[in-house]
């Protein structure tokens, strides 16, 4: 059994007296002898001087060098070895402990990298909780936390705002149909099917109706009430505008419509020969005791699939299914009357006799209409004085006397085609309605022209 080498052992005693690098040496089977060089700190020392541009090799690299401190070979007189340690500990740590080196600019760039994720970091942090705790007070207060994107606050600030998506001529006068209507909201029952029209105790009680606050105000539901009768929305547009469900805006126009009917429909109303004098425009002092001029007006209906039906709203002046409406109007140009929705096939006599306005002619009142209201026979009973321009009949054209009569007539009566002109202005009005808001169409009707009314006069007096 062979001991161990004692001359390897004295080489490397007499390499560290000597100040050279130490090996090891290692004797294989075949008897060669293998020697590798260590690392020593002053190797680590040198390393770091190639790494860094302050650091440079001493003149002195001949002097000997202690084992546990490094040569000091800086520019620096006053840089010692130990600083060095202190700044640059990854040089004498292992490869898992963390650099805390602040002199070369990787380390410095890196940390500037890190300290600006910090700061992102923290931001978003207490931006986060700044939403949460406004979200949690919201939820506590019950506030409506949806941000609507058109809303009534938004508009109020400018009457071209409120006349173009209402009608109206101003704020002011949207708030005034709101007070009209704003005692009976709280008792209000939401239309959702046939057992709607039941009272509930809570109308009978008179108050407030129970559940959940409802998403839309009670000012934003007039605003989608009346949107749709000037714009015509569809309901899915209306319910992206307001960030609220289809089936919402459903309800709501099902419910705001009859409720603005009943309540704006005082504003139609029939004057007596009194009022009529006090409101008389020049134009019509030709004619005595001027109460109403009347006229029809047709709008396009949604092609039912019954035939029986289909004929029924046939129009042939129109060549297409219609609804068909009786208007009256003053000499002044405010409505008067209209009567309720037939279908596009019944003629303007029939439309007259079933509409009542014989019964609201006082005796000796003066009518005027165009030729194709010959009414005669249902104003014998008044006596009621019927205007419209004269027949051709058999004759190949006017006398002088009838020309000036028939001018005289269609001069008159084209105030009542202005006013219709007004309530055209509505979108509702003249595009195509569809079945489905048929039943409403009555209420609508009723909603415009009363609009209409509060407009200025077409006429100056």
């Amino acid at each position: 059994m062979r001991g161990p080498d004692t001359s390897t052992h004295s080489l490397e005693i007499q390499e560290i007296i000597s100040g050279a690098e130490p090996t090891t040496t290692t004797t294989t089977r075949g008897g060669q002898v293998k020697r590798a060089k260590h690392e020593t700190r002053a190797s680590k020392v040198a390393k770091i001087s190639s790494d860094h541009c302050y650091y440079t090799p001493s003149v002195a690299a001949s002097e000997e060098m202690p084992l546990d401190s490094p040569p000091s070979p800086c520019r620096s007189s006053s840089f010692s070895c130990q600083d060095l340690k202190e700044e640059h500990g990854y040089a004498f740590t292992s490869e898992s402990e963390v650099c805390t080196c602040v002199k070369c600019e990787v380390c410095k760039r890196k940390w500037r990298d890190l300290e600006h994720d910090r700061d992102s970091l923290r931001e978003e942090r207490d931006r986060l909780k700044e939403e949460i705790e406004k979200r949690n007070s919201e939820l506590q207060t019950g506030k409506d936390t949806v941000n609507h994107i058109y809303d009534i606050e938004n508009l109020k600030h400018s009457d071209k705002l409120i006349h173009l998506h209402t009608g109206l001529a101003s704020y002011a006068l949207f708030i005034w149909i709101f007070s009209l209507i704003k005692p009976k909201l709280p008792y209000m029952q939401y239309f959702k099917s046939s057992q709607s029209q039941s009272t509930k105790s809570y109308q009978v009680r008179r108050t407030n109706k129970p559940g959940p606050k409802r998403l839309l105000s009670y000012q934003n539901e007039l605003l989608v009430t009346l949107m749709k009768i000037k714009l015509n929305l569809s309901e899915q547009f209306l319910a992206h505008l307001f960030s609220c469900g289809i089936s919402l805006i459903s309800q709501v126009l099902s419910t705001w419509l009859p409720l603005l009917s009943l309540e704006l429909r005082c504003l139609i109303h029939w004057p007596t020969r009194n009022e009529l004098k006090l409101y008389m425009p020049s134009c019509f002092a030709k004619y005595r005791n001027m109460s109403a001029i009347i006229d029809c007006t047709e709008v396009p209906l949604q092609r039912p699939s019954l035939a029986k039906a289909n004929s029924q709203i046939y129009s042939k002046y129109k060549g297409r299914a219609t609804a068909k409406i009786l208007v009256a109007c003053t000499p002044a140009g405010t409505i008067s009357f209209v009567s309720s929705v037939a279908g596009g096939n019944m003629s303007d006599k029939e439309m007259v006799k079933r509409s009542g306005i014989p019964d609201k002619s006082a005796p000796g009142d003066t009518i005027l209409a165009d030729r194709g209201f010959n009414i005669q026979e249902l104003l014998l009973d008044k006596p009621v004085r019927l205007e419209i321009p004269p027949f051709l009949k058999k004759k190949k054209q006017f006398s002088e006397s009838e020309n000036k009569t028939t001018k005289q007539v269609a001069n008159a009566r084209i105030h009542v085609e202005r006013v219709i002109g007004r309530m055209k202005d509505f979108n509702i009005m003249k595009a195509e309605l569809p079945l489905d808001m048929a039943d409403l169409f009555d209420h609508i009707v009723i909603i415009v022209a009363s609009l209409v009314n509060l407009q200025p006069p077409i006429i100056p007096l």
